[in-house]
This record gives C-alpha cells, structure tokens and sequence, in this order.
C-alpha cells in the first residue's frame, strides 16, 4: 500500500471510529435520557390516578375510614415513597359538611414540606429532580382539588435507578453491530482507498512516459470529476507536446530547405570560379549571382534572429512615446516605390490628427510595411491598397486591404506558422510571423480575413494608453 493509499485508507477509518464513537455516545446519552423520562412520566401517571381516588372519597365521604385507609397504603399503590400533606400537616379535615377529619400518620419531612408548599401557592402539578448521596430523586407534586381549590397535595418521592439489566444488553447488542460495522468499514475503505488510486497511477505512468518523449501516451481516464479533469489537461498537455515536437521538426526540415539553397548556389558558383570553368564573360554573372544567395542567406538569418528575440519574453524592446500616423505614413512611404512597379494605387487618406503610442518606432514600421509588402507582392498589376483608419474611445484601428490573390481558406488558420506562404515566392516566410510577435509585444490585437481571388484586410487594434492621449 503506497503512502497516498495508506493515508486515504487512515482516513477513512478514522471517519468510521469517530462516527462509531458518535453513536455510541448518543446511544448512551439518549438511552439514560428516555429512560429517566420515562420513570418520570410513571410517576406522575400514578399519582393522577392516586390524586382522582381521593378527590372521589373526598367528595362523597360519609366517614373517615374509606379515606383514612387510603392514605395509609398510599407507598404500596404508587410502589414509591409517597405523602398526603394537608395545610396541617398533622390531620385533613375534609371541607364537605360531613365534617370528617383523617389523622395523617406520615409525618412530611421538610424537603417534602417546602416541595408541597410550592404546589399550595401554585395550585399546579410539578416535578422537580434533587440529588443527594443516594444519587437522583425524583419529587412529583400533584394537589387534591375539590370546588377548584387545592385542600391537600400528594408528593411522591422516588430514587432514579436506571434498569441497568436492559442498558448493559443494548449496548451489548449496539458494541457488537458497531464492531461489524467497523469491520466492513475497513474492508469497504481499503478497496476505495485503491480504486480511487487507480486513475491517479494511470495518469503518473502517462506522465513518465510524456517524460521519456513519448507523447503519444494516453491516461485512458474519463471520470467527472477533479481527477477526470486533471487527466484530460494530461492528455491534452501530450498533444501539445506531440504538436510541438512535430512543429519543431518541420521547423528544421523547412529551415534546412531554406538554407540548403543558396549555400548550394554560392558553393557551386564558387567552386566552378575556382576551377576556372566558367570564361571571363560570365564570370559577373556568377559573382553577382553569389552575391544576390548571400543576401538571400543574410535576411533570412537576420529574420530568424530578430524572431527569436520577439519570442523571448525575457528580451525587452525599447519603447517611446510616438505617433502611430506618422510611422504608418513613414511605412507608406517605404512601400510606394514597389507599388509603381507594379501600378499598383496605395489610397492612403491623411487624417489631420495624433496618436499618441508608447512603442518601438522601428519595429512598428516594421509591422506595417510586412503587410503592405504582402498586399503589393500577392497582388496583379493596377490593383489597388487600401489603408484606413479610425479612432474610438479605446482603440485605434488600422485596416490595410488589397484586391490580391488571397488565401485559401484552408491555408489561414497556418498564416502564421513558420516558413509559411500563401504561395511559391520570394521571402523568407518568416514575415507574417514577426508581425504578429511585434503586434503581439505591444498588446496589439491583428485580425485577418481574407477570401481566395478577391483580396486580404489585416486589422490592427491598438489599444489608446488614456495617460498619454491626455
């Protein structure tokens, strides 16, 4: 038993003790209750029937024999120490007009005396429980009433013994279920103590093999709860790492693919000029071919690096506070010779106007010019790109829109994976993804539609900083 098992397990037996002990105790406790309740509740039975008997002698007394009688087994018909006490505590004389008068020969003691007084001045029933050395007495009042007025009172005074014969054999009967009961408790909590380890092993071993690189592992736990949930993420977690791996594979396959190109050039040109197979005409061509691959080599490093850095969150860009218009028109501008090229119209309408950003100005235009790069490469000659702007309460929005090839839908939801492009081309595949990582960097939201043979819009939300619009 592992120490998670033995410790559930101890759990679950100490629920049991203490709920067993519980019981026992409230066993006890009630048993002594109701039974103490009960003795009362005889008493005070009794002395109604013994008080109803005397108030018919009283009232239909002719002498003092019947009555006198009566008083005098007053102990063996209420089976307890039993008194009939009258204002003079030495004889009754019966208020009727008989005029009968009964000596008492059970002379009250003073506890008896006082507990009567009470039931005098009340002119109720009462009960009251005293202790002394002998243990508890129970004293019960009840007055002898004739024409409404309390002439006389009979206290009767018992010791409460507890039937200690049927207590012993029910907590006899109740020790012996409580036992079982704990009994099959621990049996019950050792099987669910390992049941419920179960799905926690499988989602341990699923972990260990997620650790060795297998990402393939699987928990196979599908309970609705906590632990159900917990192995979900698990899983969840070896399918990301799963995707991650292959990403990072692909991202080596790619990056080998877009490396392997122009070193292959550069080698072959230069080993056909060092080999002297190629004449003096042609020699401008090779060098400038070589020239043009190691161009091709030095921007995609530098877009690696550059990326590498947005990735890494531990790298700090420097920000300042700037306007976001003038870095759009200062990316505009960038891009205008290549639109001429191609006849393509950039509609940019100036708007008279500052916003205020805190950010990196470079990296901005940057981001800017990625798309407007895009939207001028993947577009037919005298096509137009469109900007456009808006401002409200809490953002900014740049729409930058073109009428080019776009992107098939099932291609866009992998715009901004590595090395992705929408089609064969120039570039390094690289752009879309430091776009996204400077936009992302400065807390700006970039969303993308875009429909095959009718154009791309990129919008750019930028949220307005109230402390430097002020």
């Amino acid at each position: 038993m592992n120490k998670i098992t033995r410790k559930l397990f101890l759990y679950f037996v100490t629920v049991a003790v203490l709920l067993a002990v519980t019981v026992f105790l409230g066993f006890c406790g009630t048993f002594k209750y109701y039974s103490f309740h009960h003795h009362e509740e005889e008493l005070q039975a009794r002395a109604e029937v013994i008080t109803g008997r005397l108030e018919n002698y009283i009232a239909g007394c002719t002498d003092n024999q019947e009555l006198s009688a009566y008083i005098r087994v007053l102990d063996d018909i209420s089976l307890a120490d039993a008194y009939f006490v009258s204002r003079d505590s030495e004889k009754f004389v019966c208020p009727c007009s008989c005029g009968v008068t009964v000596s008492i020969e059970k002379t009250p003691t003073e506890e008896v005396s006082a507990f009567a007084e009470n039931v005098f001045m009340t002119g109720e029933y009462k009960q009251e429980t005293m202790k002394n050395a002998d243990g508890l007495l129970i004293y019960i009042g009840m007055p002898v009433k004739e024409m409404g007025e309390t002439i006389a009172v009979v206290v009767m005074v018992d010791k409460y013994d507890m039937d200690k014969a049927s207590f012993l054999l029910s907590l006899t009967i109740l020790l012996c279920s409580l036992i079982i009961a704990l009994i099959v408790a621990v049996l019950i909590s050792s099987f669910l103590a390992k049941r419920f380890m179960v799905p926690i092993h499988k989602i341990a071993a699923a972990t260990r093999e997620l650790t060795k690189g297998n990402y393939k592992a699987e928990t196979h736990v599908s309970d609705n709860n906590e632990i159900g949930e917990l192995a979900e993420q698990t899983d969840f977690l070896a399918k990301k790492l799963e995707a991650s791996e292959q990403m990072q594979k692909n991202y080596i396959v790619n990056l080998s693919h877009e490396l392997r190109t122009p070193v292959a050039v550069i080698r072959s040109s230069a080993e056909a000029l060092r080999d002297g197979l190629v004449d003096d005409e042609k020699c401008k061509d090779y060098h400038e071919q070589m020239v043009a691959e190691a161009v091709s080599l030095q921007r995609l490093v530098n877009d690696m690096l550059e990326l590498s850095r947005l990735e890494n969150e531990e790298f700090s860009i420097e920000k300042e506070r700037l306007d976001l218009l003038l870095v759009l028109e200062d990316a505009v501008r960038s891009t205008r010779l290549m639109a001429r090229q191609k006849d393509i119209n950039v509609h940019f309408d100036h708007i008279a106007d500052e916003w205020i950003f805190e950010g990196d100005y470079g990296r901005l235009r940057q981001m800017f010019i990625t798309v407007l790069d895009n939207a001028i490469k993947y577009s037919d000659r005298e096509k137009n790109v469109r900007i456009e702007v808006k401002r409200e309460t809490n953002n900014y929005y740049i729409a930058i829109e073109d009428e080019g090839y776009g992107i098939p839908e099932e291609k866009q939801a992998t715009i901004y994976n590595k090395f992705f492009r929408a089609s064969s081309g120039e570039g390094t595949g690289l752009g879309l993804v430091i776009m996204k990582n400077i936009a992302k960097r400065h807390g700006i939201t970039v969303n993308m539609y875009s429909k095959e043979a009718k154009g791309t819009r990129f919008v750019f939300i930028i949220p307005i900083d109230k402390n430097l619009d002020n």
